[in-house]
């Protein structure tokens, strides 16, 4: 099999090169990443809500791994600070922002098909600073994870082993 005839195969390669360049400081080479997407979005091709939510997916992945075994029923939130550390109401949120958060909790508690609707929410505007903030973030998610994975010797998924620094 090919990687024309694997769509998650070529969205996992580009996520995988979207967190080495982040964690790589490559900022050009983040940006002109980001500026293809949004054009092939915008040409009806793939968009970032497909690489978002493989970084979302992994992200979730390795919360699990840090959570440890959890009683039934559980249920995650995020208590989201401003730079002050002040709590932030998510609905005072920018709307693709706060729907990035919610698509990272649908998934965190298994809705995923709440959390493609999030994305699709996140993303349905083709517009480089919107796009920019939200792969942003789920980039941030995701490096954050997996460098505690690396630091604690937790596998992290197959697809992301060795992005970036850790390579």
């Amino acid at each position: 099999m090919t990687m024309d005839e694997c769509p998650l195969v070529q969205i996992r390669v580009r996520a995988r090169a979207l967190v080495a360049m982040a964690r790589d400081g490559d900022t050009a080479g983040l940006v002109d990443a980001l500026d293809r997407l949004t054009s092939e979005q915008a040409a009806g091709g793939p968009g970032a809500h497909q690489i978002v939510g493989e970084l979302i997916s992994a992200a979730v992945q390795m919360v699990a791994l840090r959570a440890g075994d959890m009683p039934a029923h559980t249920l995650f939130a995020v208590d989201i600070r401003d730079d002050v550390d002040n709590a932030v109401a998510i609905d005072h949120l920018e709307p693709p922002l706060r729907a990035t958060i919610r698509a990272l909790l649908a998934e965190l508690n298994g809705h995923p098909d709440d959390a493609r609707f999030q994305l699709e929410l996140a993303l349905r505007d083709i517009d480089m600073e919107a796009t920019l903030e939200v792969v942003v973030h789920a980039l941030l998610w995701t490096i954050g994870m997996l460098e505690w994975c690396e630091d604690e010797g937790v596998d992290v998924p197959d697809w992301l082993r060795g992005a970036g620094l850790a390579a």
